[in-house]
């Protein structure tokens, strides 16, 4: 079993980042002051802070499964330069990326208005909007697809893949536990049918759309901009909503019943007008919802890939729990 987030405490590792971030600044001209500044190494990602004469820079390093992060914020910045992170360099291959500083992030802000989010979802609908003609761009430069047309067989095909694990292994789901979950779905099987028949097509979902992947901006009227695309995938776009919904609930105390969450689900809505009214659309919110829950299991999958058995055992809760959300409503 691979052990990647050791290796990135080690001193070697370390001399090898400042090696590559060496090149880039010589490249740019521009100088460092000071050593790195190694941050958290967790099992899906390594940061190191970089000071320089143009201020601080910011290293980051993927597990393999999100490996090709960097390629996609790289190409993704490029069709929209305003409302995404643009790296100054990657190293596809390593999945290393060196970025600016973009400053604070709305996470910073007292989280009092429910305006906040509705800014938010809304300006991040404009950048699905603008992506929507380059799927096939994204998934070439290593952007997964999750289609709803395709998710209930997927579904199926995971179930049956915790089942058959060894009953020791931590991703192991019980038989009765997978039939049960079986029966279960047939809800979560229509609503992607739904979403599949909808009229709204697929574009970048942000797998974490939260406060703090979302950056304060310059000037009032400065559209936001959004960082950390590593758990990203080409997707129905609507479940998007369930990450910022969930914050918002969680930190208001509320359900998505609430008007104020009505109101952002209203503001994310409107963006997309050419293929609906706002009434018209809300009904794929909670099929998009549930949808998104995939999207998280197979995001855990791909972190647990090779990982070491203690990780392994650690953050399996982590991948089988959105199975058994596939059949609760999107914001319980």
């Amino acid at each position: 079993m691979a052990e990647w987030n050791q290796e990135w405490t080690t001193d070697k590792w370390m001399a090898e980042v400042q090696e590559w971030v060496s090149m880039v600044l010589g490249s740019y001209e521009i100088a460092q002051r000071g050593p790195l500044e190694p941050g958290r190494a967790r099992l899906w990602a390594a940061r190191v802070t970089v000071n320089t004469d143009h201020g601080r820079l910011y290293f980051k390093a993927n597990n393999p499964g999100q490996i090709a992060e960097a390629a996609v914020t790289a190409t993704a910045a490029k069709l929209a330069p305003d409302q995404l992170v643009m790296p100054l360099a990657i190293e596809p291959v390593r999945g290393w990326m060196l970025s600016p500083d973009y400053g604070d992030t709305l996470a910073t802000l007292p989280a009092t208005d429910y305006q906040l989010w509705a800014r938010m979802v809304r300006d991040f609908a404009r950048v699905q909007r603008d992506l929507l003609p380059f799927g096939d761009t994204l998934f070439d430069h290593g952007l997964l697809q999750l289609d709803p047309a395709w998710l209930p067989s997927h579904i199926d095909d995971q179930l049956l893949l915790h089942a058959s694990m060894p009953p020791q292994h931590p991703l192991h789901l019980p038989e009765r536990d997978a039939e049960e979950l079986h029966r279960g779905l047939g809800a979560a099987r229509e609503m992607c049918a739904a979403l599949a028949a909808g009229p709204v097509p697929l574009s970048l979902v942000h797998h974490e759309l939260t406060r703090a992947h979302t950056f304060i901006p310059a000037a009032p009227d400065d559209p936001l901009r959004f960082l950390s695309l590593s758990g990203a995938y080409w997707a129905h776009p609507f479940s998007v909503l369930g990450p910022p919904l969930r914050e918002m609930c969680r930190l208001f105390r509320t359900t998505g019943d609430d008007a104020r969450v009505r109101r952002v689900v209203a503001a994310y809505l409107e963006q997309w007008s050419d293929y609906g009214t706002v009434e018209e659309l809300r009904p794929l919110v909670e099929p998009a919802l549930r949808a998104g829950r995939m999207q998280e299991h197979d995001l855990w999958m791909r972190i647990l890939a090779g990982a070491s058995d203690a990780d392994v055992e650690r953050y399996a809760p982590e991948a089988l729990a959105p199975l058994a959300g596939l059949v609760r409503p999107g914001l319980e």
